[in-house]
């Protein structure tokens, strides 16, 4: 049964948390590190003084829009600052002012871990505007930065397509060295404080091709896999409405919370663990027990009911670079 609109803002107040105000395992960029740009990066500075732009200024705008659009997060950075003209011309395209508003901690991230040159504008555009994780269907409040993919928490931790893999290992196991790598494969470094260099396996299945592995899926399930450097190659995302305008980072549920407390099973832990944009969310309020009860507490929004005690650790970070991130285990870390 659908819940009539003037009810549902209080049930999504009342029942469902914004997990992104919490701890959570990706690695981030503390937002003091841009707040005094994010009025800047992408948008306009007001009226553009008459600096050349060379064989760009004879295409029509509708071209060099296009243009733009193919370059990479580095390359657009980089032209964004060659002189206040390129600035405004990047202001004026509607994917570059969506993404200084509403990307920019991911487009940090990329900057930080030397990715931005292998991943297109258009590509994490594409991510931001996709609502559902690309491998489950379900809501995807995160990015996987090696191969630029919407996705969900639970597919970083399990799905083989997240999983990745030391440099050196892969060094090992195909013969080519680690300087051949740095070449041929976009290269994460680590945030914030370990400056690991790990690689996406599905970007190595070429190269264990090439060095005779006739399965090379069946391979890299034998190498050790790491929850801890899942998370490293992923970042939050919100996601964008692009006629609306309006972004929407996913919710969670304070009862499924509630519940795992409770009872700390792998049922409780997956549930917990869901992300849901706002409609999605008051079908699961139709199906949870434990969040119609808190609604029940608090008199349909009237009263104040006691909150999970996992929210009240709050959000915390340990430096400019990363939250701080529990330990996982992992038998390659």
């Amino acid at each position: 049964m659908a819940v009539p609109r003037p009810d549902a803002d209080a049930i999504l107040g009342v029942a469902s948390y914004n997990r992104g105000e919490f701890e959570l395992p990706v690695v981030t960029v503390h937002p003091s590190q841009h707040d005094a740009v994010r009025s800047s990066v992408f948008q306009s500075f007001g009226q553009a003084r008459s600096y050349d732009l060379g064989k760009l200024g004879s295409l029509p705008f509708e071209i060099v829009s296009l243009i733009c659009q193919e370059l990479d997060v580095t390359s657009a950075f980089r032209f964004s600052h060659v002189n206040r003209t390129t600035r405004e011309v990047l202001a004026s395209i509607r994917e570059f002012r969506h993404l200084g508003a509403h990307a920019l901690e991911t487009l940090c991230v990329l900057l930080r871990n030397g990715l931005a040159s292998h991943v297109g504008v258009s590509d994490v555009y594409s991510a931001l505007t996709t609502r559902n994780c690309a491998l489950c269907g379900s809501f995807g409040g995160f990015f996987f930065l090696p191969t630029a993919t919407r996705c969900c928490l639970t597919c970083i931790a399990s799905a083989p397509e997240m999983q990745v893999a030391h440099v050196s290992r892969v060094a090992d196991k195909t013969g080519v060295s680690v300087a051949q790598l740095e070449k041929r494969l976009p290269v994460l470094h680590t945030l914030p404080d370990s400056r690991k260099r790990i690689v996406s396996v599905q970007h190595v299945f070429g190269l264990l091709r090439e060095n005779g592995v006739e399965d090379p899926e069946a391979a890299v399930r034998r190498w050790p896999d790491s929850l801890t450097l899942r998370f490293q190659a992923a970042t939050s995302l919100p996601y964008l409405d692009r006629w609306a305008g309006e972004p929407d980072s996913g919710v969670s549920c304070k009862g499924c919370q509630v519940a795992f407390e409770a009872d700390f099973s792998d049922e409780h832990l997956e549930l917990r663990d869901r992300f849901y944009s706002r409609a999605e969310f008051l079908e699961h309020f139709e199906e949870c027990s434990a969040a119609q009860k808190l609604w029940g507490a608090s008199q349909e929004g009237t009263a104040p009911v006691e909150e999970p005690a996992w929210m009240g650790l709050g959000r915390t970070f340990t430096g400019p670079c990363g939250r701080r991130r529990p330990s996982f285990a992992g038998s390659d870390r």
